[in-house]
């Protein structure tokens, strides 16, 4: 008899556009017969967004599903010309039953649609065509083992209320606060992936241009972030495959190969093209990580590119998809059960390395906002959940979406950056006898649970805010040979115990002062992951020091006890304070999520 076993489950995750927008190009079979919901959006709705306004609510059931966006078709499905985003969501309530009112949906949206956008009630998936289905949330995030799903946990409140002889007994119980928290523990870091969810965005430039016969051309229209289609000025050489650099700088096409700057530069691959002249639209192989206003760059890279990323603290942190796939051992797909896990904050993680392994990763905490599945039949646990005889049954937080299988997903080939290729730094000076390394990162997150017009069962937090960041280190280091301090040559050991002492003030005026860190894992040529502490500290200028002032402050030794153990070689555990970081990628792969 088939089972569910653990090495046959998968868990991929995307970025989202909005906290607790899963993004999913997905259609379905339209209802039609004059009796569905056929309308238009009567005002814009951003990503993030809750509830729609609509021109016509006319048979409106909840529970009912619609596609938001995607051309307007009379037959049941989209086709070919596609050029916007669409997806679907489910109406859990509605304001009115006729004429022009809100829709309100089981989860946030995806992607931006502007006013007069498509909704359509459809009854079921259809991905027929390729323009139908296009999954994003398809991204491993490392090589991993294990994983503590963030499933729902019910808050059941007892109540006694005086007077009813209930026998010390509670006399009822009330449904409380939901909650979703999970965990990825201890995954092999094989790309920069998982790196920037903790700290904030991650910005690219490529190293190089291409030059003759590149697209060189600029953005028609505004894009926003997470957009997947983006109108672009006609240029005769944009075809599939293509990387291409887009920054916020505007004005004429560039011909130069020298790479421009921006404030929110990134790479994207181009998916497909339609269209011609400025109804020229370009479909991206992942959703855009900024805005971008019209008339910017849309510069090609150089052939065989190198990358550089440069992950940046940010205000607000970018939310998480997870969708998790359980397949059972005789590889029945309609056995499948699919969940997923929306809004998710990475609110604590941890970096590490230790000697004889890799450099591994863990994010120990990551709360949601809600959920979804594809458990769709309760015909057996009693009434029409939705409260209407022509609403499709379901459990709570049933939803239309593609399962995503291994076929969707692009596992990492590549090796992992080991310990052994790493080198450290501290206060510019390398140490060689390092033996483990330990960065953990805390983002106090917060849910939020606001009086709100949310319908149904949906108790969840609100949205997640973040609260006061803070960042340790950990090592242990082996102390070296014994060796007098030269004029050329500084004693390790002796340095870690003088900078201790100092408690980061040399002395100069400035106060504490702190000093840089820099820690870099080599897996080959243009192939490094560099972490840099400060944020403003830049490899080789260790002679300066780290910058000044209240806010450019490096990093601090809480303690480094030379303790006499029965070890036979005496180390130390440096514990490290710091206020702020950087991590600097280069690698072959333009488009991260």
């Amino acid at each position: 008899m088939a089972v569910y076993r653990s090495d046959q489950a998968q868990l991929t995750m995307s970025a989202e556009a909005a906290q607790g927008g899963d993004p999913e190009l997905i259609s379905g079979t339209r209802v039609g017969g004059g009796s569905d919901i056929d309308t238009t959006l009567s005002a814009a709705a951003n990503a993030g967004a809750t509830q729609i306004t609509v021109a016509e609510t006319g048979n409106v059931v909840v529970g009912d599903f619609i596609r938001i966006g995607g051309p307007s078709n009379a037959d049941a499905t989209i086709g070919s010309n596609v050029t916007e985003e669409f997806e679907i969501r489910r109406i859990v309530h509605t304001s009115a039953t006729s004429g022009a009112g809100t829709f309100f949906l089981d989860r946030p949206l995806a992607f931006f649609h502007p006013s007069g956008d498509d909704v359509e009630e459809v009854t079921n998936v259809a991905n027929t065509d390729a323009n139908e289905f296009y999954p994003y949330i398809t991204t491993v995030p490392g090589i991993y083992e294990g994983v503590t799903l963030p499933d729902f946990t019910p808050s059941i409140e007892p109540r006694y209320l005086l007077g009813t002889s209930s026998d010390r007994n509670f006399t009822t119980a009330y449904s409380g606060a939901q909650t979703f928290s999970g965990a990825l523990s201890s995954f092999v870091v094989v790309d920069a992936t998982p790196l920037r969810f903790p700290i904030g965005t991650m910005k690219t430039n490529p190293n190089l241009y291409l030059g003759s016969g590149e697209i060189s051309t600029e953005l028609q229209t505004e894009a926003k972030k997470g957009d997947v289609w983006i109108n672009v000025k006609l240029h005769d050489n944009i075809s599939a495959g293509k990387f291409v650099h887009m920054t916020d700088e505007a004005g004429s096409a560039i011909s130069s190969t020298t790479v421009q700057s921006g404030t929110n530069p990134e790479v994207v691959k181009v998916q497909s093209v339609t269209g011609t002249g400025t109804s020229t639209f370009v479909q991206l192989s992942q959703p855009l990580r900024f805005d971008h206003a019209e008339n910017t760059h849309f510069q090609e890279c150089a052939a065989s590119p190198v990358f550089t990323h440069t992950i940046e603290e940010a205000f607000d942190l970018d939310t998480l998809t997870w969708n998790v796939l359980f397949r059972d051992t005789a590889e029945t797909p309609d056995n499948d059960l699919q969940r997923r896990y929306v809004g998710g904050i990475v609110d604590s993680a941890t970096i590490s390395a230790a000697e004889g392994g890799m450099l591994m990763m863990s994010y120990d905490s990551v709360p949601f906002l809600d959920m979804v599945h594809n458990q769709e039949d309760q015909a057996s646990v009693g009434t029409n959940l939705f409260n209407s005889s022509n609403a499709p049954a379901g459990m709570p937080r049933f939803a239309l979406m593609n399962k995503i299988t291994s076929s969707d997903i692009d596992f990492p080939t590549t090796e992992p950056y080991y310990f052994s290729q790493g080198s450290f730094k501290l206060f510019g000076q390398e140490f060689a006898r390092v033996r483990s390394i330990s960065i953990s990162i805390a983002n106090s997150v917060e849910p939020r649970y606001y009086i709100s017009p949310r319908h149904g069962r949906h108790r969840g937090p609100s949205e997640f805010r973040e609260g006061r960041r803070s960042y340790s280190m950990a090592c242990t280091i082996a102390l070296p040979d014994t060796a007098a301090n030269t004029a050329t040559t500084v004693n390790s050991a002796n340095e870690i115990f003088k900078q201790l002492l100092l408690e980061g003030n040399f002395g100069d005026g400035n106060g504490l002062k702190g000093f840089n860190i820099e820690l870099t894992f080599t897996r080959g040529t243009n192939d490094t992951i560099q972490i840099l502490i400060p944020n403003d500290y830049t490899s080789g200028n260790e002679s300066t020091g780290a910058a000044t002032g209240l806010n450019e402050q490096g990093a601090f030794i809480l303690s480094a006890p030379y303790n006499i153990t029965g070890d036979p070689i005496i180390q130390t555990d440096v514990d490290i304070l710091f206020r702020n970081m950087k991590i600097i990628v280069t690698d072959s792969k333009g488009v991260y999520i």
